[in-house]
Order: C-alpha cells, then sequence, then structure tokens
C-alpha cells in the first residue's frame, strides 16, 4: 500500500473534508491523528480509520493555540512513533464584513480566521518538521480554496477574513517547498471548489449539494502523495472549481495522480 508504515497528522478531521482525508490515508496503508476541537465527532473520525485496521486517534486541539499545537503533535509522535504527513485542513469561515455585526464580533471573527487557518498551518509545520527531518522525509498538505486563484470565485467581505487566511497558506506553500527541499520534505496545496461539509452547508445547501464530497478530496490527497519524494513540491493545485459537474471533477483529480 502506498502509505503503509506510515503516520499522518489531519488538523480540523472531525468532519468534512478533514473526515475523508484521514480515512483516505488510513485506507492507503497510514496511521492517523485527527487534531479538533470537536471531541465527539473527532473520535467517530478515529473510529472509522480504525475501521480499516489502521491505528487511529482522537486529539483534542485548537491549532490556533501553539501550546496545545505542540502538545497535539508530540503526542501524536509518542503514539504513533513517526509523523510523515501533515495536512493542514482546520478552517473556519466567518462573517468578516467591515459593515456587519459590532467591532467586537467582526475583530474577533477576523482573529480566528487568521488564527486557525494561517497560524495554525505555521504552529502545526513547526511542530511537525522535526519529526520528518528524523524520518528522513516527508508531506506537507496545505488544504486552501480556489478563492487564491485569478478569474476564479471569490467571498468578498462576507469571509474576507477566510480568504485572507487561504492566501497565507498559499505563500506559506511556496516558501517553505524551498526551505524544506533539502530535508527532502515535499510541500504542496489543494484549490478545490465547493465540496459537501457541514461549514459549507451552513452557508449555502445547494452549493454543498452540488459540490465534490469530501472523500473526492481524500482522494485527491492520495494522488498528490502518490508522486513520492520526487514528485512537485511548492504547487497549488486547481481542481473542482465552483460550478463544475461532479464527474469532471472526478477525472481531474484522477489526473493529479502519476501519468
Amino acid at each position: 500500500m502506498l502509505l503503509e508504515g506510515k503516520a499522518a497528522v489531519v488538523t480540523g478531521g472531525a468532519v468534512g473534508i478533514g473526515r475523508g482525508i484521514a480515512v483516505a490515508l488510513a485506507e492507503n496503508g497510514a496511521d492517523v491523528a485527527s487534531l479538533d476541537i470537536d471531541a465527539a465527532n473527532n473520535a467517530e473520525t478515529a473510529a472509522q480509520v480504525r475501521a480499516t485496521g489502521r491505528q487511529g486517534i482522537a486529539i483534542d486541539c485548537d491549532v490556533a493555540d501553539k501550546v496545545q499545537v505542540r502538545r497535539a503533535i508530540n503526542s501524536a509522535l509518542q503514539r504513533l512513533g513517526r509523523i510523515d504527513v501533515l495536512v493542514n485542513n482546520a478552517a473556519i469561515y466567518a462573517d468578516t464584513t467591515l459593515t456587519g455585526g459590532s467591532y467586537e464580533s467582526q475583530t474577533h471573527a477576523y482573529e480566528r480566521s487568521i488564527d486557525i487557518c494561517a497560524m495554525g498551518s505555521y504552529y502545526c509545520a513547526t511542530a511537525a518538521v522535526p519529526a520528518m527531518q528524523a524520518a528522513g522525509g516527508g508531506e506537507i498538505l496545505n488544504v486552501i480554496t480556489e478563492h487564491i486563484k485569478e478569474g476564479h470565485l471569490m467571498t468578498g467581505g462576507a469571509a474576507s477574513g477566510y480568504d485572507c487566511a487561504k492566501w497565507v497558506q498559499w505563500r506559506q506553500v511556496e516558501t517553505w517547498a524551498i526551505e524544506l527541499a533539502e530535508h527532502n520534505i515535499r510541500v504542496n496545496g489543494l484549490c478545490m471548489g465547493a465540496t459537501d461539509t457541514p461549514m459549507l452547508r451552513a452557508v449555502s445547501v445547494a452549493a454543498a449539494e452540488a459540490g465534490m464530497r469530501s472523500s473526492d478530496v481524500g482522494q485527491a490527497v492520495i494522488n498528490i502523495l502518490s508522486h513520492g519524494s520526487d514528485g512537485p513540491s511548492g504547487e497549488t493545485f486547481v481542481f473542482g472549481t465552483s460550478g463544475t459537474p461532479r464527474a469532471q471533477s472526478l477525472e481531474e483529480i484522477a489526473a493529479l495522480a502519476p501519468a
């Protein structure tokens, strides 16, 4: 199997895309630690991972808290023995309009957007990279969005905090790829459109039902990882953009695998 003997950490793994990725990694041989603040659903993700025959652990963690992140990554390393793959998926989609709510509510929403998406991925990568170095290499994947790509859907002011945080994750991919190349650690990003998740359903049920499934994104992760240590790094892969029929999205996902 592709990831036999490997261990992965997935943030925001309790539901949606995070769960889809965690299960896909396990189905391809990886032991998986899922980090999330949603303990009940995170425990279910770990159970689904274990149902594949792999080790699955649920770790309570707010990735916006660097102390919690360090503790969680250390726990994952101790319990799984190694870390080969880190998927920075945790995110929040909150109203950060300048004209809505109160000063307190809007600034808090913006801070949480940046802290969870941008700072969280930095904290997790900083904590996990030493383990990858010890293992001789690894993979970091930032789950971003099509919004960062010119000509693609923009959320507008309603979620400017989300989009700005995703732009940070894009630059993280590019700069980390350069820094970590000598350590045999690949860094890439996923830039996809609508996917049926609880977060999207809270915004638009119609968009969620017309989009990809979380398992589809899980397969995209596997296809990118399947390139191995000599594969591309510093790339942001675009697939399944908003309005794309799911059948076409699946073809685009299949094209992410090595020829």
